[in-house]
């Protein structure tokens, strides 16, 4: 099966991370939002179709969550964003009984999208 996802997913998604958290604090928080909830669903495609490692999802929404959610300063965002933050960082236990559910992060990325 051919897919869109490219072998380089970790590295590109965790590179695109960083620098969205390296925006946060200049850019529009619904720019910020956006381009999160892109990178989430990147994120989770990637997951699924097994070219990236839950774990490494996981540093990717941990960092987010040290890198803008515990930011003092910056634009408010949405609850919803940072509920989809949060569960991102249980992509540890992606696939367990008490991991996140891809359909309500898909959900909640769309949610995020629409609002933006």
């Amino acid at each position: 099966m051919k897919t869109t996802i490219d072998p380089h997913a970790p590295t590109d998604i965790a590179r695109a991370a960083k620098v969205l958290a390296e925006r946060y604090s200049a850019a529009p928080p619904r720019e910020t939002e956006a381009a999160i909830a892109v990178l989430a669903l990147w994120a989770l495609d990637a997951v699924e179709t097994g070219r990236m490692d839950r774990d490494q999802a996981n540093a990717v929404f941990t960092m987010l969550e040290i890198c803008i959610g515990d930011q003092r300063g910056g634009p408010d965002l949405s609850e919803d964003f940072h509920q989809l933050v949060l569960e991102g960082e249980h992509f540890h236990d992606f696939g367990e009984e008490w991991g996140p559910d891809p359909r309500y992060f898909r959900k909640l990325a769309l949610k995020v999208l629409k609002r933006a």
